[in-house]
């Protein structure tokens, strides 16, 4: 830009003095180098009207919601509402998890649970314990179990005289309360994590009317699992699945007893009910037994706790699925376990054996400080999201989700998205607008809280990262959809 033109001290036609169109040419061009730079930020302040019609109908303040839809290819945001309020992020903190997770361990990274023999092997005869150590698989499913245990027998052990022992030292954790979060002690979502962790704890109930009566399968049908069936069959149309009846749990001796009461409705078919009603050792204990009886093996022990000691050489050593693939389904699905596992695996890939969640957390910290991504109000607890008390501004995550898109592991972060319309969490949403790949969104929601952050590409093509927070005792899960709706949509159709 050539400044003397501006510098001339010709008096102007329009009979301004000189000095005063001298300063506002300058003004003019010390804005524009500043928008060129992209140091001058122009973004709407304002909700989009789609967005406050939806707030303003369920009576949710403006106030309450951070929202920012940045070009992938800009600084220049094309939406930024308070931007910097530190609010709780639910299940997107998975974002900063599954991420630090990629970068950190890489996406080829596996976990090993090894198989160790305490005692002396004579043919087919294991005269003492098997000892199982954890790695921290996350996905450690019931599937690979048996091709772990069945690769034992191909190693010709048929016979174990001894017990079935744990090695859980790799990590460090307190005893934890799965009734914590909101007194559902038996929700999948908020079992804890584990070294051996096994079928994310998991227990299958199938209901099936036959008759006069209802039937009760448990999959997988270990032995320590006790149903106790008072259902009755109840004739009319079904008024909701879990209508009318319910489930009790109590625990002793590691074993779980679990008893259905009410009425069953015949309407309603065939029903699948999921529940942790085993802590995770006394599960892994009834699955090996089940397992390894089915596979031809004998086991009469019990279950019992070991330190492999150190330069111990495994018999056998069973390899995970990737960390590609494990991201997946913590963020695809939002599996909490899968999260909590992934932080825990980073604190035990800096700490070793007896790594703690505040290890992890404490890595992750440090990662984030040595990529340069500032984020000064972040509180985590777990990894999930599954908390009430932890803090993630919607700029941060922007940061984040910006920095990732251009790192060489965009396209295994990528596919850990939901599509919308097509799978995971948003399967059944934005069928209308059939956004497809052009939405890839993590969602997240507890009680007061519904959150949305991931990757749109416009009508017009631009791609965009967005952040959706909603933080008011008025906002539920149908509501915030709603709301989450009307801002993909006006992204899609503005941008």
């Amino acid at each position: 830009m050539n400044y003397r033109n501006y510098t001339t001290p010709e008096a102007p036609r329009s009979g301004w003095h000189w000095p005063v169109q001298w300063f506002v040419c300058q003004l003019t061009a010390i804005l524009m180098l500043l928008l060129a730079t992209g140091l001058l930020m122009q973004a709407q302040a304002q909700l989009p009207a789609p967005v406050s019609k939806q707030l303003s109908r369920y009576k949710i303040p403006e106030s309450a919601v951070s929202a920012i839809v940045m070009p992938l290819e800009s600084s220049q945001a094309l939406l930024s509402h308070l931007p910097d309020k530190a609010r709780n992020p639910a299940s997107v903190m998975k974002l900063l998890t599954t991420y630090a997770a990629l970068d950190i361990l890489g996406p080829a990274h596996t976990w090993e649970t090894k198989y160790y023999i305490n005692g002396e092997l004579k043919g087919e005869l294991l005269e003492g314990d098997l000892v199982i150590r954890g790695g921290g698989d996350p996905y450690l499913v019931k599937e690979q179990f048996w091709l772990q245990l069945a690769a034992l027998r191909e190693l010709g052990i048929r016979k174990i005289t001894g017990n079935l022992l744990i090695d859980n030292s790799a990590f460090d954790l307190p005893v934890f309360d799965p009734a914590q979060f909101d007194s559902q002690p038996t929700r999948l979502y908020n079992v804890g994590p584990s070294a051996t962790l096994l079928n994310f704890n998991a227990s299958r109930f199938r209901l099936r009317p036959n008759g006069r009566k209802v039937d009760i399968l448990l999959d997988p049908p270990v032995h320590n699992v006790v149903i106790n069936n008072q259902l009755k069959l109840a004739k009319g149309r079904c008024r909701g699945a879990q209508s009318g009846w319910s489930v009790d749990v109590s625990n002793k001796d590691e074993k779980a007893y679990v008893v259905f009461r009410g009425k069953y409705r015949k309407g309603c078919g065939s029903y699948d009910l999921s529940r942790a009603v085993l802590e995770s050792e006394p599960y892994l204990y009834g699955l090996f037994v089940y397992l390894w009886r089915s596979l031809g093996g004998e086991f009469s022990g019990g279950v019992g706790h070991a330190e492999v000691k150190e330069g111990a050489e495994p018999v056998y050593v069973g390899q995970s699925k990737t960390l590609s693939e494990v991201i997946t389904g913590a963020n695809k699905y939002s599996n909490n376990l899968l999260a909590r596992q992934l932080l825990l695996s980073i604190a035990y890939h800096y700490f070793g054996d007896g790594a703690s969640v505040e290890d992890g957390i404490q890595s992750v910290q440090t990662w984030l400080k040595d990529k340069g991504l500032a984020m000064p109000d972040l509180v985590m607890e777990n990894g999930a999201g599954l908390s009430r008390h932890i803090q993630l501004s919607a700029s941060d995550l922007t940061q984040l989700l910006t920095y990732a898109a251009k790192s060489p592991y965009h396209p295994e972060f990528m596919a850990s998205f939901s599509l919308g319309g097509v799978d995971g969490t948003m399967r059944k949403r934005l069928k209308d607008s059939k956004p497809g790949v052009r939405a890839r969104l993590k969602t997240g929601y507890v009680k007061g809280t519904r959150t949305l952050a991931g990757y749109l590409r416009a009508d017009s093509g631009q791609d965009y990262v967005v952040v959706l927070f909603i933080q008011n005792p008025k906002v539920n899960f149908s509501n915030g959809n709603e709301v989450q709706d009307a801002f993909i949509h006006w992204v899609l159709s503005t941008g």
